[in-house]
């Protein structure tokens, strides 16, 4: 398996330390995994305006851009 090492700054790394409660894994590595996983998902899904909706925890849709 390939290794790949970066540089994050203090909001990411917090960040990564909330996803790794959220998906309940212990490293860096499987919540990047994870987050890849569910970017091809989006990207897979997304219109011709790289858009995706998704139901938030209200159940009201939330529009979501994929591309700047």
């Amino acid at each position: 398996m390939r290794q790949t090492s970066f540089v994050v700054d203090e909001k990411t790394e917090r960040t990564l330390e909330e996803l790794k409660e959220t998906f309940g894994v212990s490293t860096n590595a499987a919540v990047i995994r994870r987050a890849l996983a569910l970017a091809k998902v989006a990207a897979e899904n997304a219109d011709s305006e790289h858009t995706i909706t998704i139901l938030d925890k209200s159940k009201r849709e939330q529009k979501v851009l994929l591309a700047g």
